[in-house]
C-alpha cells in the first residue's frame, strides 16, 4: 500500500526548516553545516511530537502496536541429510522465531541419549542449516534446543502494555508480568516443562556498541510450539530517507511540521514564536483526536455459546476464565 499523499516526510520537514532559517528549500545546494543542523532541528520535533511536555505522560495509540511472539521447541522425528534436516511436524521454521547463531539443536539416535548438540547457522522455510553435518539418516530424532526460556524482543521494544495472551484457540489464561526475582526464583525451586504462565522482563548486557536491548524470560518453560500475542510501546529510528515518514500516518502531518518549526525559532532566535503556539494548539487538537480512538465497548463478557441442531446453546470449549481473578492484587 502505497503512502498517502498528504502524509509529511523527512525531506519534506528538511524543507520547510531549511526555508525558514533561509536556506531555499532545495536541500542538495545547502553546505554540510546546514545540512547538519537541519537534520538535528527535524529529529528534535519528532521526538517532542512522540513524547509531548505537558501531556501528563500521554501515549500515543500509534506507538503501541500488536505482534506476535513464538514460543516452544519443535521436536519431532525427520530427516537429516548432511547438515540440513526438515520436520514431519513443522514445515515452516521462519514463523516459529528460531534465531540463527543462538537455538540449538540437539540429535539423538532413537530413545537414547543425545548424541551432540549442533548450532543453527541458517533458518529457512522448509529446513534449517546445522554448523556441521552429524550424519545421513532417518531414524535420528532431533529437538531445537532452548535450554532456558529467555527470548529476545524486537530491537524497537520499549516496555510491554498490558500482559501476554495465548492465541484464541488455546483457550488459556494471560501469561502474566511479575518481577524478575519470581521468575529466578521458580526456576531456582524446580524446572517445570508445560504452558507458560509468568514471564518478566530485562534488560540484556550492552557495550554501548548498540542501543540496549531486553528479553522476556518465562515460567514454566514452553513444552510446545505457542503463539502468542502483546502489545508493546515502541521506539521508532530516526528518520532518513530510506525510513521517512514519522509514526501517525497524514492526520499528523502538520503537528510534525509546526513542531520542528518550533525547536528552529526556539535554537535558531532564542524565542518562542507563532510555531511554538502553532505547535501547542495542534498538540492538543491530536490529543484529543488519539484519546478518542479508544475503546468504547468491550463485547461479550464470557464464552461463546454454538446453537446446536436442536436448539440448545452449548458453551464453547469452556475451561475456565482465560483471564486471573483478582482480589486487592492476588490472584484467587
Amino acid at each position: 500500500m502505497s503512502e498517502s499523499a498528504l502524509s509529511v516526510g523527512f525531506a519534506e520537514l528538511q524543507q520547510e526548516i531549511g526555508d525558514f532559517l533561509g536556506y531555499g528549500r532545495t536541500i542538495s545546494s545547502w553546505n554540510a553545516t546546514q545540512t547538519t543542523k537541519v537534520g538535528v532541528f527535524v529529529q528534535a520535533g519528532v521526538r517532542r511530537v512522540y513524547y509531548p511536555v505537558g501531556s501528563n505522560g500521554y501515549k500515543w495509540s500509534f506507538l503501541r502496536p500488536t505482534t506476535n511472539l513464538y514460543l516452544g521447541a519443535a521436536a519431532a522425528d525427520g530427516v537429516v541429510s548432511s547438515t540440513s534436516f526438515d520436520s514431519a511436524t513443522f514445515t515452516n521454521w521462519v514463523t516459529q522465531g528460531i534465531v540463527a547463531g543462538t537455538d540449538t539443536v540437539d540429535i539423538t539416535a532413537g530413545t537414547g541419549p543425545t548424541l551432540a548438540e549442533y548450532v543453527i547457522s541458517v533458518v529457512a522455510t522448509g529446513a534449517l542449516t546445522l554448523s556441521s553435518a552429524p550424519g545421513d539418516g532417518t531414524s535420528l530424532t532431533f529437538v531445537v534446543g532452548r535450554p532456558v526460556a529467555n527470548y529476545d524482543l524486537p530491537d524497537d521494544f520499549g516496555a510491554l502494555v498490558g500482559n501476554l495472551h495465548f492465541a484464541t484457540e488455546e483457550n488459556r489464561r494471560q501469561i502474566a508480568i511479575v518481577p524478575l526475582s519470581q521468575i529466578l526464583e521458580r526456576r531456582a525451586r524446580y524446572d517445570l516443562v508445560q504452558a507458560p504462565q509468568l514471564a518478566a522482563i530485562r534488560y540484556k548486557d550492552s557495550d554501548g556498541s548498540d542501543g540496549q536491548r531486553q528479553e522476556i524470560l518465562f515460567w514454566p518453560r514452553p513444552d510446545t510450539y505457542y503463539n502468542l500475542w502483546y502489545t508493546y510501546e515502541v521506539y521508532s529510528g530516526a528518520l532518513t530517507d530510506s525510513y521517512p515518514y514519522p509514526l501517525g500516518g497524514m492526520q499528523m502531518a502538520e503537528l510534525y511540521i509546526e513542531s520542528c518549526l518550533a525547536v528552529a525559532e526556539q535554537r535558531e532566535n532564542q524565542e518562542a514564536g507563532l510555531h511554538t503556539q502553532l505547535f501547542q494548539a495542534l498538540l492538543e487538537d491530536a490529543l484529543a483526536r488519539d484519546r478518542a480512538r479508544g475503546g468504547k465497548m468491550f463485547g461479550q463478557m464470557g464464552h461463546r455459546e454454538i446453537l446446536d441442531d436442536r436448539g440448545r446453546y452449548w458453551p464453547h470449549g469452556y475451561a475456565g476464565s482465560p483471564y486471573p481473578m483478582t482480589y486487592k492484587g492476588s490472584s484467587i
